[in-house]
């Protein structure tokens, strides 16, 4: 593990961004998890990873970065806590700029490789199917199904955010990827083995480590073949399926009700044959929120 980078802090330790290395020479692939402090499933999932590499000995470089928020990591939230600036809002950032615009520029210039992963949790509060987003064609889709995990979600637009990781290494010209798994806050670990088997197949397909099992993905879809739901009105949601589960037109998503005395006030029904791909897990919502999503399967 080598420290890469460091930044002198208002109070506590220094701020470091540590990197571990595997193997040697070409192609050179980077991983980063923890972005976000609160996203516990990226980072297991990259450390799991780790804990591979350590045995296969990769013919090519693998660097890793389990956890760039590191003081977000230690009070559970998603944002710098020294001024709630949200690291993935600050690429490319500057190397003579604020704490999360020199910790971006950083990340960025130490993670230079023929292909990148930036792996993250949903929000704390959804929970999403192991998931890759990509473009909707080329290279990068290649690589994004090569992953196997359960959705492949292409994506219009080459850069996808323009203020983000995956955006800053697209404009650099390197392969990117977005993989998204579990909830934000909460470390689900059957999701974590699932990203972090996909990302050992995906430099299994770039030739740095040896085959493992084939993955399944249950939905390669654009956003015009997801089924989104989202509240009628404010309310007390409470979801009938989990992320993964197989549903039919007119199956039972969830429904709404009232927060005080529990009064149903509407249904969330499938319109159609899919996998749950999103599911809210806080149930408090307000009118037009995020409810369900689902993926059609063929």
């Amino acid at each position: 593990m080598t420290v890469v980078f460091s930044l002198e802090a208002p109070y506590r330790r220094a701020y470091e961004l540590h990197r571990l290395t595997f193997g040697s020479g070409g192609p050179v692939v980077a991983i980063v998890a923890g972005l976000h402090g609160n996203e516990l499933n990226s980072m297991h999932a990259v450390n799991l990873l780790a804990s591979a590499l350590q045995v296969q000995r990769p013919q090519g470089t693998v660097h890793l970065f389990p956890l760039v928020n590191t003081f977000g990591g230690d009070e559970g939230v998603k944002r710098w806590p020294f001024d709630d600036r949200d690291l993935n809002r600050a690429f490319p950032g500057d190397p003579a700029g604020t704490s999360v615009e020199r910790i971006a520029a950083a990340v960025l210039a130490h993670s230079e490789a023929d292909v990148c992963v930036d792996v993250h949790s949903g929000a704390p509060h959804v929970r999403e199917l192991p998931q890759v987003r990509a473009p909707m064609s080329g290279r990068e889709l290649e690589l994004a199904r090569a992953m196997g995990l359960p959705v492949v979600w292409r994506r219009t637009g080459e850069r996808l955010d323009a203020t983000g990781l995956v955006g800053a290494w697209r404009q650099a010209g390197r392969h990117a990827l977005h993989v998204v798994g579990g909830r934000g806050i909460t470390l689900d670990t059957e999701h974590s083995g699932t990203l972090a088997r996909g990302l050992n197949r995906l430099l299994s397909s770039l030739g740095l480590t040896p085959p493992i099992g084939p993955g399944e993905t249950v939905a390669d879809v654009t956003r015009g073949e997801i089924e989104t739901h989202r509240a009628p009105c404010g309310g007390f949601f409470v979801p009938e399926v989990r992320v993964g589960a197989r549903v039919k037109p007119g199956h039972l998503l969830g429904y709404m009700q009232i927060p005080i005395g529990g009064d149903r006030i509407g249904e969330v029904r499938a319109a159609s044959s899919g996998v749950v791909m999103t599911v809210r897990a806080w149930p408090m919502v307000h009118a037009a929120e995020l409810l369900v999503r689902v993926a059609a399967t063929g």
